[in-house]
């Protein structure tokens, strides 16, 4: 045997003889990465392993909802271990695939597929990188390889072409369990597993970086699985799972709903100029207000914006436009949110400044072929992921409000804001059958991240938790993400945002839509990694970031600003006078300041 094979042997040999305690904390001093792997013995040798990993989760017996469905002991099976050439910016690095089965005899038996990505050149760390929609399928991105990261991603305990959409779920338990918080977790563990059996070492740091479903896995990391990260990145995130399918089925609806009774529906529709008109009477009164200055036609503060432009100024519109009453108060419903026939609210609606996106993500359009860019999620979630029951598959044509639910299905837009509440009890648990006064409450326990104490992240493990979401996200709504960084505050920290700050930070950003792009011009582009790389490993806390426009924004003048920690906003502090502000030769960062929000 060859010395470079002998290495690889002994190497491996001493990973698979051994269970891995891959969920251990980590070293929290600078360190020196590891000698490289022998990649071209080594990387394929690992499809010939018999690996174990010891999931440490799984030995708490279900404390705070951690060991229920969990094995003690994960035995991956590696498809393909592929060492692939550098190219262009992508550095050479071995790709490994496999599966792994997940749960236990209780809780039934998933399977999760799952790919790690280890570069030649290895910095030590590792990143998760987060899913998005309904996921089902492994990542071929390359991201963070080239600053010299060990990756990972999982199908989330699907397989999307087989399963489209939300359909995997339909009368499948265990599979609504992966989805929900188990196959994140388990993909995890088998990541640091195979990162140490490759370079016979463990990561000195690990990292998760998502945005939406990306963000709900996130904050159900931070909550079920404190030890799996040391910092975590969560952006836009659809963490109120349940709530917000509710929120983006009601905010379509008021616009799909059959009112007059002819069986045809739209009634309460508005057009794509009625749209343009609400934005801008939305930006008449908000874009430049309190310590935004600036006329870019974006809304830095929606929050502000909501003592500025009120339901009296939705009235004026309606008459200047010629809209019914019945348009009128559905364009207010989609900023009030769902909420029951006697008023009461489930969820916050739709943000101001999120107009711009109406007409692709919320109202029946031509543009959209009538079926807006939230029915994709939510009008199919309801089937097959919001009740413990399942109350049937769509109809065969989800935007069309003239057909009515047949045998076996069930129709979205026949979604009860008064019955089926959030945090409602299933009517026959456990057997079923399926009940029209089903609650969410049983989904919501396996697919929020809600919990706002969370101590033994952020406290005890002294885990470092960066939030972020854009004001002008018109798919999932940002002012929850607000509540939920003040909850945590509350929860973890007694409201002490002072000792809130050295663990956990949200930074709102303006003219942001979902996870990048937004308003034409807005400064919404950073990398996401780096200011929690330099919290976690060198103290240093982002007391700002600098922002520039992204492909979905760009313009030929530019835009560079900074975004602030909440509750701080951006403030220009520049040249002043003759509209000095409005000159975009002064939109950069130096010429901005975090100040308190007004």
């Amino acid at each position: 045997m060859s010395k470079p094979a002998r290495r690889s042997f002994e190497r491996l040999a001493a990973a698979a003889f051994a269970l891995l305690a891959c969920s251990a904390l980590h070293a929290r001093h600078p360190h020196s990465p590891p000698p490289p792997p022998d990649a071209a013995a080594d990387c394929p040798a690992l499809a010939a392993r018999a690996l174990v990993m010891r999931d440490e989760a799984a030995e708490e017996g279900g404390k705070h909802r951690r060991g229920n469905g969990l094995a003690k002991h994960l035995r991956p099976v590696i498809s393909a271990a592929t060492l692939r050439p550098a190219a262009g910016a992508v550095p050479e690095y071995c790709r490994v695939e496999g599966s792994v089965v997940t749960g236990d005899a209780r809780a039934g038996f998933g399977a999760v597929r799952f790919a790690v990505n280890l570069p030649t050149a290895w910095n030590g760390r590792f990143v998760m990188l987060g899913d998005g929609g309904h996921d089902g399928a492994v990542s071929g991105s390359t991201a963070r390889l080239g600053e010299g990261y060990a990756t990972a991603n999982s199908d989330m305990g699907h397989n999307g072409q087989a399963f489209p959409g939300a359909t995997f779920a339909f009368n499948n338990r265990p599979a609504e369990i992966d989805y929900g918080w188990r196959a994140t977790h388990v993909a995890t563990v088998i990541a640091k597993g195979v990162i140490h059996a490759y370079y016979g070492s463990r990561a000195a740091y690990s990292y998760w970086e998502g945005c939406s479903t990306g963000g709900r896995q996130a904050a159900v990391e931070a909550q079920r699985f404190p030890d799996d990260f040391d910092g975590i990145v969560s952006g836009d995130p659809f963490m109120n799972a349940i709530e917000i399918a509710m929120e983006q089925m009601w905010s379509s609806a008021v616009f799909f709903r059959d009112a007059d009774g002819d069986g045809a529906g739209f009634d309460h529709n508005i057009s794509q100029a009625d749209i343009d008109a609400l934005r801008d009477a939305v930006l008449e009164k908000c874009d430049v207000l309190g310590s935004d200055r600036i006329r870019d036609r974006v809304v830095d503060n929606p929050l502000a914006c909501k003592r500025a432009f009120t339901e009296q100024d939705i009235d004026a519109l309606g008459t200047a436009r010629g809209l019914s009453p019945g348009q009128v108060q559905a364009i207010k419903d989609v900023y009030r949110g769902p909420h029951t026939s006697r008023g009461h609210r489930w969820y916050k609606g739709k943000s101001l400044g999120s107009e711009f996106s109406w007409g692709a993500l919320v109202v029946p359009t031509p543009a959209n072929g009538f079926f807006p860019g939230q029915g994709g999620f939510s009008m199919e979630l309801v089937n097959f992921l919001w009740f413990e029951h399942d109350p049937g598959v769509p109809t065969a044509r989800r935007n069309d409000p003239s057909l009515a639910a047949g045998p076996g299905e069930y129709r979205w837009l026949d979604f009860d804001f008064d019955r089926n509440r959030p945090n409602g009890r299933t009517v026959n648990p456990g057997s079923g059958p399926w009940n029209e006064r089903d609650g969410g409450a049983f989904m919501r326990e396996i697919l929020n991240g809600s919990e706002t104490d969370l101590r033994p992240f952020l406290v005890k493990r002294k885990g470092k938790y960066l939030l972020y979401h854009g004001w002008a996200d018109g798919l999932i709504g940002p002012e929850p993400t607000v509540d939920y960084y003040e909850g945590i505050v509350e929860d973890s920290f007694k409201g002490s945002r002072r000792k809130a700050q050295d663990h956990v930070r949200l930074f709102m950003v303006p003219g942001m839509g979902h996870c990048a792009g937004g308003v034409r011009g807005a400064a919404v582009a950073w990398d996401k990694l780096a200011p929690l790389v330099d919290w976690v490993e060198r103290g240093k806390a982002p007391e700002s970031i600098v922002v520039t426009q992204d492909n979905g924004t760009r313009t030929p003048e530019g835009n560079e600003r900074l975004i602030c920690p909440w509750p701080q906003q951006p403030a220009y502090v520049g040249p002043a006078g003759s509209g000095a502000e409005n000159d975009p030769a002064n939109w950069v960062a130096a010429n901005f300041a975090c100040r308190p929000a007004k």
